[in-house]
């Protein structure tokens, strides 16, 4: 019975048909402390899995789609110590790896092998290497940052690039060879970042000097940069298009998202989103499967849009769960092949 109430309401359900969603969408909910599973067919949250009190922040998704893992980053002075591994399909944790004391997991990014992954552990500066399959932590290795917060990694998995928000610096770190890290000073509170799709160049936030800091990944230093955006999100579409949320008019009236030309740095375009400025700017942001995901907490909605267009959002479903982290995933629930 519980099953053909689930399907009417599938059915009764309004389709993304616009924009073409399809598969999961895996969100970090720090209210509640949970992880929703959205299917982008239906625009409906099919299942909602508790993490606990050690809140989670980021999400990522295996490249095959396969897992979705989320860290225990925590609240206040109850840091967490566990990233938490979810088989997509079947809407379930399947492990909790212990990362230590003194860990506090935060950014999580995936290798191309869909069973290796990166992890920033904020309270102890670290960066560690974990096999999601077989729950062993590889090895650790020190940032040389303070507060190391957020981590990509280059495309062909060779490279660690780590902002870090206190001391405002982007860290280089090498995966497979035994060599030194690098250390760039960008700007006060870096958090925000984002690798261009060829590798070429690392975009980090300072949403303390409300700049972004553009570094060459050949010279490992900083090349160009914008000014006057306060953001803590920037997303790179595969055409080298950079995205970023959150800015607001010079007059404080209007937020919007802002695309730029990767290599040239000129505005594309801009897109006007809902809400007043009072609202904040507490936009988080996902390119994927040639959309982007925009979660706006201060309006409790996550929204689609194409990125080809300057379309306003398409609203997918109300949130009113704070989310910070959000993935996608080309694998449906279990329950629509049954």
């Amino acid at each position: 019975m519980k099953r053909q109430l689930l399907l009417l309401t599938l059915l009764l359900s309004t389709l993304s048909s616009a924009l073409a969603a399809d598969g999961t969408l895996l969100v970090a909910n720090r209210n509640g402390g949970s992880v929703s599973m959205i299917d982008l067919q239906s625009n409906t949250e099919i299942a909602r899995l508790p993490i606990g009190p050690v809140v989670p922040h980021e999400m990522a998704a295996s490249p095959d789609g396969r897992w979705a893992v989320t860290g225990e980053y925590g609240s206040g002075n109850n840091p967490g110590r566990h990233l938490v591994v979810i088989d997509v399909a079947a809407a379930r944790i399947v492990s909790r790896i212990d990362l230590g004391p003194n860990s506090r997991p935060h950014s999580i990014a995936f290798f191309s092998d869909s069973r290796r992954v990166v992890v920033t552990m904020e309270n102890s500066d670290q960066l560690a290497l974990v096999d999601i399959i077989d729950k062993e932590i590889i090895r650790t290795f020190p940032t040389g940052g303070n507060e190391s917060h957020m981590v990509r990694l280059s495309p062909d998995n060779s490279r660690a690039y780590v902002a870090s928000r206190g001391s405002g610096t982007l860290s280089v770190i090498w995966l497979n060879e035994n060599r030194a890290r690098t250390v760039i000073v960008t700007g006060r509170r870096a958090e925000g970042i984002a690798v261009s799709p060829d590798g070429k160049q690392i975009w980090i936030a300072n949403q303390g000097d409300s700049t972004i800091s553009i570094v060459d990944a050949d010279t490992l230093e900083v090349f160009a940069g914008l000014e006057g955006i306060t953001t803590n999100r920037i997303e790179f579409l595969s055409d080298g298009t950079a995205v970023i949320p959150g800015g607001m008019s010079a007059d404080g009236s209007v937020r919007y998202v802002t695309f730029y030309d990767g290599k040239t740095r000129e505005v594309l375009r801009t897109l006007e989103l809902p809400g007043s400025t009072a609202a904040g700017t507490g936009i988080r942001l996902l390119a994927s499967n040639g959309l982007l995901f925009l979660a706006d907490s201060a309006l409790n909605k996550i929204s689609g849009l194409d990125p080809e267009t300057a379309n306003p959002p398409e609203q997918i479903i109300s949130n009113p769960d704070n989310v910070d982290g959000m993935a996608w995933s080309p694998l449906r629930l279990e329950i629509f092949n049954n």
